[in-house]
């Protein structure tokens, strides 16, 4: 593995791919104490990262109606965020508040998601459902907007499957889900709903992304390439 980020100054608060490589928002804690958040972008090609505008960040995190979702949302940074539907986005809090818009960014449903009490965590879209995680009960569920219903879990409190799932991705057929408590990436095949192992580290691990052919993994420690 490549470090491409150490965590010793600074605290990653979000891990975007865009066409050169990878975005990310970080917090510094300035000599005094305050806080400045910034924005960078680790180019693939040239192997270094780069400050970015804030308006790029955006653009690539909720795509092109990124202005009116950040205006209605006001809170862009501790959220996670995919494309839905036809070209729209939907947004998920870490306490589970949710939210759905249109391609122009116009809002269509927004709602507390909750599983049995437990707020999900993270999105991944998966035609007319998405996908979320949902830590405190070490599973992951699917959820129809259209339906506004819980369509499927997969594993639970008592089940092996994931060890405090903290978020996931889609690619091609296949979920990877990022296991904060078993330090592994285990995927689901979304066509027989098998689990296997992926990955495996040793240390947490909090995010899985790939852009430009590369494989990239956060880490309690920093970001990696593998």
């Amino acid at each position: 593995m490549k470090k491409i980020l150490d965590f010793e100054k600074v605290e990653i608060i979000d891990l975007v791919p865009f066409s050169c490589g990878v975005l990310f928002s970080r917090k510094e804690i300035l000599p005094d104490d305050k806080c400045k958040v910034s924005f960078f972008g680790f180019d693939m090609e040239k192997m270094r990262n780069a400050p970015v505008t804030r308006s790029v960040y955006m653009l690539n995190k909720f795509g092109g109606g990124y202005q009116r979702i950040v205006d209605e949302i006001g809170d862009y940074l501790n959220c996670d965020a995919d494309v839905y539907g036809n070209n729209g986005t939907v947004i998920v809090y870490p306490t589970g508040e949710t939210g759905i818009f249109d391609y122009e960014g116009k809002p269509v449903w927004a709602g507390d998601l909750l599983y049995h009490g437990c707020p999900v965590q993270d999105v991944a879209s998966d035609g007319s459902q998405i996908w979320c995680t949902v830590p405190e009960q070490n599973a992951i569920i699917s959820y129809s907007v259209s339906h506004k219903k819980f369509y499927m879990r997969i594993g639970g409190e008592n089940s092996t499957a994931f060890s405090r799932p903290v978020s996931l991705s889609k690619y091609g057929g296949e979920l990877f889900i990022c296991n904060a408590g078993s330090f592994k990436i285990r995927t689901v095949n979304l066509k027989n709903y098998a689990v296997r192992d992926f990955r495996t580290f040793d240390e947490p691990v909090r995010r899985y992304v790939r852009a430009c052919g590369k494989e990239i993994v956060q880490l309690d420690s920093g970001v990696y390439i593998l």
